[in-house]
């Protein structure tokens, strides 16, 4: 479904960004991919609690997933844009880490509207609203009172986190790669900033 709903001109636009970012710039150089040939995820679990590598370990362990888990890009023609689909696929469960969003129903619908405020992917938009439209009234309540304030603040202040290079931040704390994009964590956001 991504690919028939993700037109030319938003991948254009999200690979423009990356472009004007230097690290976004190496990444559409370079193409590096996250897969289960270039993530170790033994070394991963070993890592100290609180890391990037760690938590994202701890986050696919959870899940019960792998990196190879989301399909390859089909249905593009242009190449660049095909790379900047994959990597948005490959970082998704990141993005998941980095909000500190657990992969439940919630979680997923948070980081759904983060992505489609960051990048206008039309499946992000889709999923985010109707994934949202298929929470219980608790969960329901806690998107629209707390968690897309908080979402929405970050995905536009934050920085455009598709142009990290997360395999080279693996021993790098959390707590610092989200000061670093401007990310404040649910829990200690007051509400503005």
């Amino acid at each position: 479904m991504a690919e028939t709903t993700a037109v030319g001109p938003i991948l254009r636009n999200i690979r423009d960004r990356m472009a004007q970012d230097k690290k976004g710039s190496w990444l559409l150089d370079h193409r590096p991919r996250i897969s289960n040939t270039t993530i170790n995820r033994e070394r991963l679990r070993r890592m100290p609690d609180g890391t990037l590598g760690r938590e994202y370990g701890r986050f696919l362990d959870e899940l019960k997933t792998e990196p190879d888990a989301r399909p390859p890009v089909q249905y593009i023609d242009d190449e660049e844009l095909v790379y900047v689909m994959q990597r948005y696929r490959e970082t998704h469960d990141f993005t998941h880490t980095l909000l500190e969003m657990k992969p439940n129903m919630l979680g997923e619908v948070t980081v759904k509207y983060f992505e489609a405020i960051q990048l206008g992917l039309p499946m992000c938009i889709s999923a985010a609203i109707f994934g949202g439209a298929r929470l219980g009234p608790k969960h329901g309540q806690q998107l629209i009172e707390k968690n897309l304030p908080w979402v929405t603040d970050q995905a536009i202040n934050g920085r455009l986190l598709i142009t990290l290079d997360w395999e080279n931040l693996f021993e790098r704390r959390i707590k610092d790669i989200q000061e670093e994009c401007s990310i404040i964590p649910f829990s200690e956001w007051s509400g503005s900033r």
